[in-house]
C-alpha cells in the first residue's frame, strides 16, 4: 500500500520543501531577496514560500482524487469477483443436487439388468460401458462442484504426518491388492526423517490418490510405481514416479486445465478434472507441482509443500 502511494506523498512533500527552502537561502541572503511591486509587494521568500504550499497543496490534492478513484474501482472488481465466484458456486451446487438423483437412478437400474441371466456377452459388455460412463459423470459434477468450492474455502494448516498420509493414500488407490503390490514407498530415514508438512490432511489425500491412481491407470498392467519422499530443510518433495504410457511434450503445458484429456487418455476412465483439483489443492497449501514425461517410458510429477513450523 505505501508503495503505492510513495510517489504522491514524495512529489507533495517536494513542492513544500523546495518553497521553504529557497525561502530560508533568501532570507539567510544566500540568495538574492529582491522585492515585486505590483499593486501590493511581495518579497522573493514570501512568494516562495507561497508559491510552495500552493504547489504542494495542488499535487496532494490531485493525489488524494486519484487514489479514492483508483479505490473505489478496486473495492468495485473485488464485489464483482466475489459475486461471480459466489454464482459459480451456486450454479454447481444445483448441479449436483438436479444430477445426483437420476444418476444414481440410472446406476440402480443399470445395476438390475446386469444381474438379469437372460443378458448375452455382448449386452453385457454394452451395459458394462454404460454404466463405467455415467461412473464418469457422478465424478465430474462432484469435481466441478470440489473444484469451485476450493476457490474461496479456508483450508485446514495442521502438521500431517508425510508417510501416514501417503499410506492412506496408497490403501485407497485403485483395486487395493493391486495398489498395494504395485506401489513402492520410499521415504527418507537419514539422517533424519522426514517432517511434518503443514495442511489439510482429507485434501492432502485427495491430492496423492488422484496421483497415484493416474500413476496405475496409464501403467501397463503390473508395472511398479515407486513413492519418493523427502525434504531440504523447508519444503518436503514428493516425486511420484510411473513406467507408464508417458505424456507428448505438447500436452504437458495443458493437463492441468479443466476438461482436458490427452490422447494417451482416450478410453481411460476420468473426469478430465483431476489434475486441475490436485493443482489448486497444492496451491492452497503454498506448494508447487511439476511434471517431468517421456512418452513410452513415463512420468515423474512432484509435489514441494512447505514443513510444519518445529515445536519445541
Amino acid at each position: 500500500m505505501m508503495r503505492r502511494f510513495a510517489p504522491g506523498i514524495l512529489l507533495s512533500l517536494g513542492g513544500f520543501l523546495l518553497g521553504f527552502g529557497v525561502s530560508v537561502l533568501a532570507q539567510q541572503e544566500i540568495l538574492p531577496n529582491p522585492v515585486f511591486s505590483a499593486s501590493y509587494e511581495v518579497d522573493l521568500a514570501g512568494l516562495a514560500a507561497r508559491a510552495g504550499a500552493l504547489l504542494g497543496g495542488l499535487t496532494l490534492g490531485v493525489f488524494l482524487v486519484s487514489w479514492g478513484i483508483q479505490r473505489n474501482l478496486e473495492q468495485k472488481k473485488a464485489a464483482l469477483n466475489k459475486e461471480q465466484v459466489a454464482s459459480q458456486q451456486r450454479f454447481f451446487q444445483r448441479l449436483d443436487h438436479e444430477m445426483k438423483n437420476p444418476l444414481t437412478i440410472i446406476r440402480i437400474g443399470l445395476v438390475n439388468l446386469q444381474q438379469s441371466p437372460a443378458l448375452s456377452a455382448e449386452q453385457n459388455a454394452s451395459l458394462a460401458r454404460v454404466s463405467q460412463q455415467v461412473q464418469r459423470l457422478q465424478k465430474l459434477v462432484i469435481d466441478l462442484r470440489l473444484l469451485s468450492e476450493l476457490g474461496s474455502s479456508n483450508i485446514e494448516r495442521k502438521p500431517v504426518n508425510l508417510r501416514a498420509l501417503l499410506d492412506e493414500s496408497i490403501a485407497l488407490s485403485g483395486p487395493a491388492a493391486d495398489a498395494s503390490q504395485r506401489i513402492t514407498l520410499n521415504v527418507q530415514q537419514m539422517p533424519w526423517p522426514v517432517a511434518d508438512v503443514l495442511g489439510d490432511r482429507d485434501l492432502l489425500v485427495l491430492v496423492f490418490r488422484n496421483l497415484l491412481d493416474n500413476a496405475l491407470k496409464f501403467s501397463v498392467d503390473g508395472e511398479p510405481v515407486e513413492v519418493r519422499v523427502s525434504e531440504d530443510g523447508h519444503t518436503a518433495m514428493i516425486d511420484i514416479v510411473d513406467t507408464g504410457t508417458g505424456i507428448p511434450p505438447e500436452e504437458i503445458e495443458h493437463i492441468f486445465e479443466e476438461l482436458y484429456r490427452g490422447e494417451n487418455a482416450s478410453g481411460v476412465p476420468g473426469s478430465g478434472l483431476g489434475l486441475k483439483l490436485v493443482q489448486r489443492i497444492v496451491a492452497l497449501h503454498n506448494g508447487t507441482i511439476q511434471v517431468r514425461s517421456k512418452p513410452e517410458r513415463g512420468s515423474v510429477f512432484t509435489i514441494r509443500l512447505p514443513l510444519a513450523p518445529e515445536t519445541t
